[in-house]
């Protein structure tokens, strides 16, 4: 196995020594590892993708995290008017559709699965994006 050697400044020393006591007998696999999940966010920012923290539950709260794209949003008022339900369609990392509605996340592997679980201008809005520009913008040529 090759051997690295890495210089730490002063300041961070204390860092090092800390992860070295959480981490046990093996810094070098917590290093490894802190920079694989570093290499994996910084290629997905590269490519369009940022970390997205949605609030689940009617009740109870909790927070989940992904790294997606948001692909398109979308608002319906029910008949009454008294109503709204927002919807939210990411793309993630993996290539599966994430769908936010008002705190209940939904994961889809495709892009028909979505189909009938969002109002049809969502849908034709989301498979635009995934088509098009990796910004889900439709390039008009006018």
């Amino acid at each position: 196995m090759p051997n690295r050697t890495i210089y730490v400044a002063d300041a961070d020393l204390p860092t090092f020594e800390k992860a070295q006591e959480l981490a046990g007998e093996n810094l070098s696999a917590t290093i490894a590892q802190a920079l694989r999940r570093f290499v994996d966010a910084e290629e997905a920012k590269a490519s369009g993708f940022e970390e997205v923290t949605v609030k689940v539950g009617k009740i109870a709260h909790s927070y989940k995290r992904f790294r997606g794209r948001l692909l398109a949003k979308g608002r319906v008022r029910d008949q009454n008017e008294m109503r709204r339900t927002v919807y939210d369609v990411y793309q993630t990392v993996k290539g599966k559709l994430a769908l936010y509605v008002r705190g209940a996340p939904n994961l889809y592997e495709t892009l028909d699965e979505l189909k009938d679980n969002v109002p049809l201008e969502l849908y034709e809005a989301v498979a635009q994006a995934l088509k098009g520009d990796p910004e889900g913008v439709e390039y008009l040529d006018i």
